[in-house]
C-alpha cells in the first residue's frame, strides 16, 4: 500500500542547513534502496506559492505565504509500506520528524503516465474542508480533466488519497515522537489529493489549478517541485 508523507514546517522556520539536507538524502536512498521510496522532492518556499479558488466562475488567486496557515508543506515523499503501522514506523525515523510534523496519508491510488521532463514541475495540492465528499459527477469531472491533461503531456501523476487507513501526524517533543490520529483541528483545509504537472513557468500551473474542477468546489495549492529524489 502507498502512502503520501507531508513534511510540513512552521512558518517562519528557517532554511535547512545543507548538513540537515544531507541526512535527509541519505535516508531517502535507504529506503528507495529498500524499494520502499516510490517517488520524494522538496518544494519551493511558501513565498512563490499560490491558491486557486473558482467562485461564481471568477477565479480568485492568493500568492504566499498564507497567513491564514502557520504551518506550510515543505516536501513530499511517496512510500510504499505492508500498512499504515509500517507507514508510521517509517515516519517516525525519518529526520524531518525529529524537529517538524510529518502527515501521513494513504493513497486510494496513484496514477499517470511517462514524465516527459520538459518544463518546470509543480505539485497541485487540492484541499478541502473538512466533511467534504465530492460527488461522483464531481469526481467523474476530475477524472476527465486530469485525462485530457495527462494526454497532451502536462499532467504525470495524480492520485486522491483516503480515510481508510486514517491519517496520522506525528511531531516529537522532548526526543519522544507523538501520533495524532486525523481529522487535524488545526487544520482549516486538509489535502484531499494531488496532481503533478510540467509547464512553462508558475503562470502557466495556476491556469492549469483555475480549470481544475476541484478549484469550483474547494482551493487548489501551486508549488513548485525543486527536484526529485532518486528512486
Amino acid at each position: 500500500m502507498e502512502f503520501m508523507l507531508m513534511f510540513d514546517a512552521y512558518d517562519g522556520s528557517p532554511t535547512p542547513t545543507p548538513e540537515a539536507l544531507a541526512v535527509m538524502g541519505a535516508f531517502a536512498r535507504d529506503l528507495a534502496r529498500r524499494k520502499k521510496l516510490r517517488r520524494g522532492f522538496p518544494l519551493a518556499v511558501a513565498a512563490d506559492a499560490a491558491t486557486v479558488r473558482v467562485r461564481d466562475g471568477r477565479a480568485v488567486v492568493h500568492d504566499g505565504p498564507f497567513a491564514e496557515t502557520k504551518e506550510q508543506v515543505a516536501g513530499v515523499w511517496i512510500i510504499d509500506a505492508a500498512d499504515r503501522a509500517e507507514a508510521l514506523e517509517i515516519a517516525s525515523r525519518i529526520p524531518h520528524t525529529s524537529h517538524g510534523p510529518t502527515e501521513v496519508h494513504a493513497l486510494a491510488g496513484r496514477y499517470g503516465g511517462t514524465d516527459t521532463g520538459k518544463g518546470r514541475p509543480f505539485i497541485l495540492l487540492f484541499r478541502m474542508e473538512p466533511g467534504l465528499v465530492p460527488s461522483p459527477e464531481k469526481l467523474r469531472e476530475m477524472i476527465a480533466y486530469g485525462t485530457q491533461l495527462q494526454n497532451d503531456g502536462i499532467q504525470f501523476e495524480t492520485a486522491p488519497l483516503t480515510d481508510n487507513p486514517p491519517p496520522a501526524r506525528l511531531e516529537t517533543r522532548k526526543g519522544e515522537v507523538f501520533v495524532t490520529d486525523g481529522p487535524f483541528v488545526e487544520t482549516k483545509e486538509g489535502v484531499g489529493g494531488y496532481s503533478l504537472v510540467r509547464t512553462r513557468d508558475r503562470a502557466a500551473a495556476i491556469d492549469i489549478a483555475t480549470r481544475y474542477p476541484h478549484a469550483q468546489w474547494g482551493s487548489v495549492e501551486v508549488r513548485e517541485i525543486l527536484f526529485f529524489d532518486p528512486v
